[in-house]
């Protein structure tokens, strides 16, 4: 009757789920095209009306000029060329000259070169009637130009003259970040004969794309960093919508999004390698706007669809005639590496977002470099693949104990089993005394069930600190490992990319089977059912797991689990020398069933008013019990000898002596 009962249990669940399901996904459906509906009667009000965000209306002073022609200069050195245009004065892009726009590629991958883009830095002034920055894209006049520096001019009406310097850093200090760092100077200067406030001034970060390994869109954004560390953050999948799980958590796309903060340190805008970083010199930030810019409509991923673009705002007071405001800072452009980013003393490594498990990130990411300046000298083309394998017998090597001590702890368990099933067997009808039975047990033979966890628990951070370091790495990007590609994406082989249209990925189905053989070598620490078929069906989970991951992941995984492997065997071998003996001094697990069971006499004894008080008094009284336990316990040993404590009489004096 009860397996009936559960079965049509199961059934009315599944039912219920899939109504809801299929409710919840139909409100979705018509909500997102009510959203796409009102999005594109939104966009046609706007082209009649408006011109696009990055361009000023025709009506104001700071409108794009008609037939300008561009002009581009280049400052360059080693590492980056800046192709500066006349347009706003500003970076129409940079090139990174050590890094492919693509892999096999001779184009370099180029900063801010995505259409409809402003040239970086462009200058913008505050507009109150669109509440956004309106940027200022008229032509300078270069006046003056160096190899390693230029300056241009912009005057406004009569009422602004506003110069603009940009130099390259002096890379003769060997600072790390020091070749891909331009020195910029912005000043306003007030022209005209009386006082002018020109309120909020935004200068832009640049736009960055979106990166292919990147699907989720996790790593596209914008960061404010405040004098408090903190870091405000604007992700791509706020310009997104999304229907949520099931229906919960549905949100509209939004067509930009402020940050206010005070004060404002630094800001970036990054993609999974590559990002802007503006530091600015004795003046701080209020903050900024972040907004998207479409790039591909048609993208299956949505999360490839648009670029992230920001400015950074700064607010001025009023300026007396002569008097100028001044904008002067360093501007980074470049691959985001841990130790240039960190040159920069300012906190700018937080761009890695390595979240709360930055602490196991950056020794991680720091080691496998030193390990890759070594290993590149042996093998330069599978340098980085080599070098996550030794990090990873590193790594493996320092958690050996722990790990030695799970796998004796579980074959120690596994020859409970027989002992533990008959104490069920015996007493199937009463769960509480189950319990105090196996606690029992476990006193007696000092085994403590936890004591496996403890590597686990470890490992967790490892793999997840692990994990964000290769996923927003620069170093492993087009990396090359046997038929690896890319260790940045999941592997694929070139001669079966997929599989009845499904991607065919090594790596992930190699681990799978690592994984199945693993299990089978250690042993089952539990005779539930349950947990005997979670354990049959891990090595399906971490096949769906992983396969989606940076293959550069997945290689640390399986090596470690290889070395589990061999780990297990090894100590396989001695299994028969895993005694289960009873102890003859209390354990830590004979103590804490000692005192539950000396919990469960007092309450006992107390009988049913004691359950009726309130839990604080039941607290209060049970440590008043253990006080009294504790010094009864304590007094014991001293009971007939002269240090006995002797009772005073309650006079105060002491008895005469008899007679």
């Amino acid at each position: 009757m009860d397996k009936k009962n559960t079965i049509i249990g199961v059934l009315l669940l599944c039912a219920a789920f899939y109504f809801m399901f299929d409710s919840s996904s139909k409100e979705a459906r018509l909500a997102q095209e009510r959203r796409e509906a009102a999005a594109a009667r939104f966009v046609e009000e706007q082209s009649k009306t408006k011109v696009p965000a990055h361009k000023a209306q025709t009506s104001s002073p700071f409108a794009l000029e008609e037939n300008i022609k561009e002009q581009i200069v280049t400052l360059k050195n080693e590492d980056i060329a800046v192709n500066f245009t006349n347009i706003g004065g500003a970076i129409a892009n940079v090139e990174l000259l050590k890094y492919e726009n693509s892999q096999g590629s001779s184009d370099h991958f180029a900063f801010n070169a995505v259409k409809g883009a402003l040239p970086a830095l462009t200058l913008a002034l505050f507009d109150p009637s669109s509440d956004l920055p309106e940027p200022i894209v008229r032509a300078f006049s270069l006046v003056e130009s160096s190899d390693v520096s230029l300056r241009y001019e912009l005057i406004i009406s009569g009422k602004y003259k506003i110069e603009r310097f940009y130099s390259l850093a002096d890379t003769s200090k060997n600072i790390e970040c020091a070749p891909y760092i331009l020195k910029t100077r912005t000043s306003i200067k007030n022209i005209s004969r009386q006082d002018i406030s020109p309120g909020e001034v935004f200068l832009s970060l640049g736009t960055v794309p979106p990166t292919a390994s990147d699907v989720y869109g996790s790593n596209l954004a914008s960061v404010f960093f405040d004098a408090d560390k903190n870091s405000h953050y604007s992700r791509s999948s706020a310009f997104i919508n999304s229907s949520g799980f099931l229906g919960i958590g549905a949100s509209q796309a939004k067509p930009y999004e402020k940050i206010s903060a005070y004060p404002v340190t630094w800001a970036s805008v990054k993609n999974q390698f590559f990002a802007s970083v503006f530091t600015p010199e004795e003046i701080y930030s209020t903050g900024g706007i972040t907004f998207p810019i479409l790039i591909d409509s048609s993208a299956g991923d949505k999360y490839m669809r648009n670029a992230i673009s920001a400015f950074m705002g700064f607010e001025f007071k009023t300026l007396k005639p002569g008097d100028s405001a001044v904008i002067n800072g360093s501007y980074y452009v470049g691959p985001k590496e841990l130790d240039k980013l960190y040159s920069m003393g300012g906190g700018q490594e937080e761009v890695m977002n390595y979240g709360w498990f930055g602490f196991v990130s950056r020794p991680l990411s720091r080691l496998m470099n030193w390990i890759y300046s070594w290993v590149s000298i042996v093998s330069p083309e599978w340098g980085w693949g080599w070098s996550i394998i030794i990090l990873t017998l590193i790594v493996r090597a320092l958690m050996w104990p722990l790990t030695s001590i799970q796998i004796k702890s579980a074959q120690r368990m596994a020859k409970m089993q027989e002992p533990l099933k008959a104490i069920r067997e015996k007493y199937k009808d009463d769960n509480k005394r189950i319990q105090q039975e196996t606690m029992k047990i476990y006193s007696e033979y000092g085994i403590n069930p936890l004591a496996g966890c403890l590597p686990i628990f470890i490992q967790i951070p490892i793999f997840i600190g692990l994990y964000y370091m290769l996923q927003t790495s620069c170093e492993i990007r087009f990396a090359h490992f046997l038929w690896i590609k890319d260790l940045s994406l999941p592997d694929t082989i070139e001669a079966i990319p997929s599989v009845f249209g499904i991607p065919l990925h090594i790596l992930p189905i190699l681990n799978a089977l690592v994984t199945f053989i693993q299990m089978h070598l250690t042993p089952t620490p539990s005779t539930d059912k349950s947990q005997a078929m979670m354990f049959k069906l891990m090595p399906i989970i971490m096949l769906v797991f992983f396969y989606t991951f940076p293959s550069g992941l997945v290689l640390y995984w399986l090596v470690q689990s290889l070395l589990g492997i061999l780990q297990a065997i090894i100590i396989r071998r001695g299994k028969d020398k895993v005694v289960l003996k009873k102890r003859n001094k209390p354990g830590f697990m004979q103590r804490m069933q000692e005192a539950m069971e000396n919990a469960q006499k007092v309450q006992a004894m107390r009988g049913e008013e004691f359950k009726k008080l309130p839990l604080r008094e039941q607290l209060r009284i049970a440590r008043e019990d253990a006080m009294k336990a504790r010094k009864s316990k304590q007094n014991d040993p001293l009971k007939g000898t002269m240090y006995e404590k002797r009772k005073k009489n309650p006079g105060g004096r002491s008895t005469r002596p008899k007679r």
